[in-house]
């Protein structure tokens, strides 16, 4: 019946909504209690003030990540081409659990009230948009699968822009920046490599490579006198043309060309940066 055949292409619909009202009503009652923080002793390490803080914020991002990510979990288990995924599910849960990430720090640095329920709206909405796309995009046979993938790899780089740049923007020195790039970098990778049906392990030494070379990337950029949206705009673009050159060796298909088109494309973006400089 036609009931019965949406509801098999779609099963996705009664647990996204669940999940969106799971993390919607668990945000909005962290909103109204107060949570004891608690500190542990700060080090001194190259000069670089080193603790631990443990408090509301941390357990509310805590909690809308681990949320978000089992309920992507369970919702793209029930894809009906399950099996012929190219990749294990567990790499569907980085962008909404990266997303999630980015939603629980909006909240907690909104200020005002409308910010924060313009933030937990277009947060929620963002997040259901972001699962809807890792379950059209669990199956390559999926006529949706081209227009999910593509959306997601742009998501990718807009999220890893503004996390670039939050994280940048805390003003702490690259011994404290530096390993949040690597493991933003690596995550988001990650999911970018792993579309092309690679291996796994092949797969997650790409990405651990390309983490790297971004810390040692931002390392640098520390140094250098530039704003934070300039260096944010270097990362995501550092980000784009080590994923692409991985992306197409892991194809089999780098050649020079690709290479050079790359380059030509990274030379040219970063000449416009520095020459706007935002």
């Amino acid at each position: 019946m036609p009931g019965e055949s949406l509801t098999r292409l779609r099963p996705e619909r009664g647990k996204l909504s669940i999940l969106l009202a799971v993390v919607l009503t668990s945000v909005t009652l962290f909103r109204f209690v107060e949570l004891p923080t608690l500190n542990w002793g700060v080090l001194q390490i190259f000069g670089s003030p080193l603790g631990f803080s443990f408090g509301g914020g941390v357990l509310l991002t805590l909690l809308v990540v681990g949320l978000v990510a089992t309920g992507t979990l369970s919702i793209v288990q029930d894809h009906p081409e399950r099996d012929s995924g190219e990749r294990p599910f567990v790499f569907a849960l980085i962008t909404p659990s990266v997303g999630a990430l980015l939603v629980s720090i909006l909240l907690l640095q909104a200020s005002t009230w409308p910010l924060w329920l313009t933030s937990l709206i277009l947060g929620g909405a963002g997040i259901g948009i972001l699962v809807h796309l890792s379950y059209q995009a669990i199956s390559p046979r999926s006529s949706a699968y081209p227009g999910a993938r593509t959306l997601l790899n742009v998501l990718d780089y807009l999220m890893g822009f503004v996390l670039f740049s939050l994280s940048l923007g805390q003003m702490g020195r690259a011994l404290i920046t530096a390993p949040s790039i690597l493991i933003l970098s690596t995550l988001l990778a990650l999911d970018l490599l792993s579309a092309s049906g690679a291996p796994t392990g092949r797969a997650l030494l790409f990405s651990a490579t390309i983490g790297l070379l971004e810390a040692e990337l931002a390392w640098i950029l520390g140094y250098w006198p530039i704003s934070t949206w300039t260096a944010a705009t270097m990362l995501t673009l550092g980000l784009y043309v080590w994923s692409g050159i991985g992306y197409q060796y892991l194809l089999d298909r780098l050649t020079q060309r690709i290479v050079v088109e790359f380059l030509v494309i990274s030379l040219l973006m970063m000449a416009l940066v520095l020459w706007i400089r935002p």
